[in-house]
């Protein structure tokens, strides 16, 4: 598997994962988003 396919497989585990907390409300919208952001960031740093 190459590296972008699995920064994005990794991306997509992880929206995943924060879709299902915020429909569970464990965590608000501004947190998913911001969760994201930083997600995002470590990513593309890899």
């Amino acid at each position: 598997m190459d590296k972008e396919a699995l920064i994005k497989y990794k991306f997509y585990l992880c929206r995943k994962f924060l879709d299902k907390l915020l429909s569970e409300n464990l965590i608000t919208e501004a947190q998913h988003r911001k969760i994201e952001k930083t997600v995002i960031k470590r990513l593309s740093e890899v």
